[in-house]
């Protein structure tokens, strides 16, 4: 009995890791059709807000990462390595901030979303202010 209920628990805390892991690949290969289908402008199921949001955050990934690597070769290398460090410290905050969104809907269908749009906008913020740092860079 012992077993089946830490089996359990178990099976509770991973399928919203799960969630989470899968939702950027939502809008990719045999799920094509069923994302292009989602109207993102008027979101409705729950799991369509999944798809929107996990939407959001990939496209705001890829932006982080293209002007991150715009950034980084054109500062000198103690600032690359002090905007390294920044950028671990902020993917520890990026994470830790958006499972406390999600932990708002903890165990319910939001939880994945909440968590999701957070992170989504959390990387937004974050790339306006790298695209800041850039553009002091570039008008040196």
């Amino acid at each position: 009995m012992k077993l089946r209920s830490t089996l359990h628990k178990v099976a509770l805390i991973s399928l919203p890791i799960l969630g989470i892991v899968a939702l950027p690949n939502l809008a990719r290969g045999n799920s094509d059709e069923i994302a292009q289908n989602v109207n993102c402008n008027n979101p409705v199921t729950t799991f369509e807000m999944r798809v929107c949001a996990g939407q959001r955050y990939e496209k705001a990934d890829k932006k982080l990462n293209q002007v991150y690597r715009q950034l980084k070769p054109r500062l000198g290398k103690s600032q690359q390595k002090k905007l390294v460090d920044a950028q671990l410290a902020w993917i520890q905050f990026r994470d830790k901030t958006c499972a406390f969104s999600g932990a708002f809907a903890e165990g319910g269908t939001l939880e994945t979303v909440l968590e999701v749009s957070c992170l989504a906008d959390v990387t937004e913020t974050r790339v306006k202010d790298l695209e800041g740092y850039l553009e002091i860079v570039n008008n040196r």
